[in-house]
């Protein structure tokens, strides 16, 4: 990577250099660092590891200055600091375009010239890919696709047709953007009849979509993921479901159909939330919890988790819990 001045950095980040003309060409854990490198210490757990860090620049709150000798730059927050720099470095990395020779490209599709394509990518009719997408090996882009510039798709994603995705996206391997929601409609045989689903899914810019990840496009209206949203892999994002800006999403949260999840919410792992409800803004969630209603007050943490124990005294806490709610526990 290329060279960078401990100054340079610290205007990045708004922090205060002790020696501004040092230079460091790569960002690396507090284990791995080497002395062209620059670390950061965000946490006092891993106070000895920063004393046997051999990075040449470490970035760290000033408070904890007692605890490094060597060139600093002092920030009010070191892990946002890190995320800032490690995405400095990846953007100076240079953009390699070019098509394998196993691409296939359908009519009337506008490639942006400076774009990757790698092996066996397939692309429908009717794609319009902007400036500097990349889409990697063995991914099927469906008809009428647009992508925004600098998204990256990794390797055997699948996008549907009249999927609708952002500038500056992340889709990462096996993800499933846009299949066929689950509805179903039961007859007076008790068969299943499966409904269309006529709607697509819009992703707006700046979203993440974790591995094995699962958008399921609508009924009749569109699937909608806004800007900032951050989601782990093995989610399932239910049919006509709306989630609002700057959301993060943990792993294996399930969502389903038709819910509206506001802004700035964290959704711990393997959450789940049941269709048709509403999230009010800035909910917490904790992980492994289920949402049965809507939430309308803002801010507030959620959680329905009951501590692990040996199975025979999680018997006595869940009768005990019964009794509190004025269950009858007797057996029928």
């Amino acid at each position: 990577m290329p060279n960078v001045s401990s100054k340079e950095l610290a205007d990045l980040l708004n922090g205060t250099s002790t020696d501004p003309h040092l230079v460091v060409d790569n960002i690396s854990s507090l284990t791995s660092a080497v002395s062209s490198s620059v670390s950061f210490y965000s946490d006092k757990k891993l106070k000895n590891q920063l004393k046997s860090c051999q990075a040449g620049l470490m970035i760290l709150r000033k408070e904890d200055a007692g605890d490094w000798a060597g060139p600093s730059i002092f920030v009010e927050d070191p892990y946002l600091s890190f995320a800032i720099i490690a995405n400095f470095f990846k953007k100076r990395i240079k953009f390699v375009s070019g098509y394998h020779s196993s691409v296939v490209i359908g009519k009337n599709s506008k490639i942006h010239k400076h774009v990757y394509l790698g092996p066996y990518v397939d692309i429908k009719e009717n794609v319009n890919l902007g400036k500097l997408v990349t889409i990697k090996g063995n991914t099927s882009i469906g008809a009428n696709v647009s992508i925004g510039n600098e998204t990256v798709i990794h390797s055997q994603v699948t996008i549907g047709d009249n999927v609708k995705i952002g500038s500056n996206c992340e889709i990462f391997p096996g993800a499933a953007i846009g299949v066929d929601g689950f509805g179903y409609s039961q007859n007076e045989k008790n068969c299943w009849i499966k409904i269309p689903q006529m709607g697509s899914v819009v992703v707006f810019d700046n979203v993440d979509i974790g591995s094995n990840t699962t958008i399921d496009r609508g009924a009749l209206d569109d699937t909608v993921i806004k800007s900032g949203v951050k989601i782990d892999n093995q989610v399932q994002i239910g049919h006509n479901c709306i989630i609002n800006e700057n959301t993060i999403i943990a792993g294996c949260v399930g969502i389903a159909g038709s819910a509206v999840i506001g802004k700035n919410c964290k959704i711990g792992g393997a959450a789940m939330i049941l269709g048709h409800l509403s999230i009010a803004a800035n909910t917490t969630i904790s992980p492994g919890t289920m949402i049965t209603k809507s939430i309308s007050k803002e801010g507030s943490k959620y959680t329905s988790i009951t501590p692990f124990l040996e199975h025979k005294e999680w018997l006595k806490f869940a009768a005990n819990i019964k009794k509190l709610d004025g269950i009858n526990d007797k057996k029928n």
